[in-house]
């Protein structure tokens, strides 16, 4: 629902969905384990035109940074690699990535 009603928000020639780019996730993948394999996320938006949309990804147990750190590269931080200890990467997600 929240995204709909970002999407229905006219802005520029598109929406604010066009605009801006939304991530979503959840803390851990296994509850009772606290799981930090295969953590569920969504990126939702295409960061006015920077990031491709539309598709499923497997993270193929890569740390979950590398979203982040792409994230924060599409929209214009200038940072090279983010994270701490054994999540820290220099990778971003170019699949994604316009």
């Amino acid at each position: 629902e929240f995204l709909d009603e970002v999407s229905a928000i006219p802005e520029g020639d598109g929406t604010l969905l066009d605009n801006c780019l939304i991530l979503a996730h959840s803390d851990c993948s296994i509850a009772q384990a606290h799981a930090v394999e295969g953590i569920p996320t969504m990126i939702a938006g295409n960061a006015g035109g920077k990031i491709r949309t539309g598709f499923h990804l497997a993270g193929n147990a890569d740390p979950i940074s590398r979203i982040g750190l792409t994230v924060q590269q599409a929209m214009g931080v200038q940072v090279d690699r983010w994270g701490a200890l054994s999540m820290e990467t220099n990778r971003t997600i170019s699949d994604v990535l316009t």
